[in-house]
C-alpha cells in the first residue's frame, strides 16, 4: 500500500493515481491532481501491462475505467499512470 505522502510526490512528477476498487474489468481510480480526460489511456500493474480506458469522471478526484487487458494482480493501492492520449484499438 502506498502512503498519501508518496502519492503526493508521484503526482508532482506525472499524472499518477491509485486504484480504489476493482470489480472485474471495471476499475475506480483516485487522482489527487488533474483528472485524465475521458477516453484517455491509463496504465497499471507490473511493467504497466494493464491498460485502462477512462470512461467517466465521478467527481474532482475519481475516474472509472474499463480494462482492455486482464486485471490479474491489480489491487487497491496499485499505482496508475495517466497518459494524455486517446485510447486506440485495432478494428476489423
Amino acid at each position: 500500500m502506498i502512503s498519501n505522502l508518496e502519492i503526493g510526490r508521484m503526482s508532482n512528477l506525472s499524472n499518477t493515481g491509485v486504484v480504489v476498487s476493482v470489480r472485474g474489468s471495471v476499475v475506480d481510480i483516485r487522482f489527487d491532481g488533474n483528472l485524465p480526460p475521458i477516453h484517455s489511456v491509463l496504465r497499471a500493474g507490473q511493467e504497466e501491462r494493464i491498460i485502462i480506458e477512462v470512461l467517466a469522471q465521478h467527481d474532482a478526484h475519481h475516474v472509472r475505467g474499463i480494462a482492455s487487458t486482464p486485471t490479474q494482480g491489480l489491487a487497491r493501492g496499485t499505482v496508475v499512470r495517466g497518459y494524455r492520449r486517446a485510447f486506440k484499438s485495432a478494428c476489423g
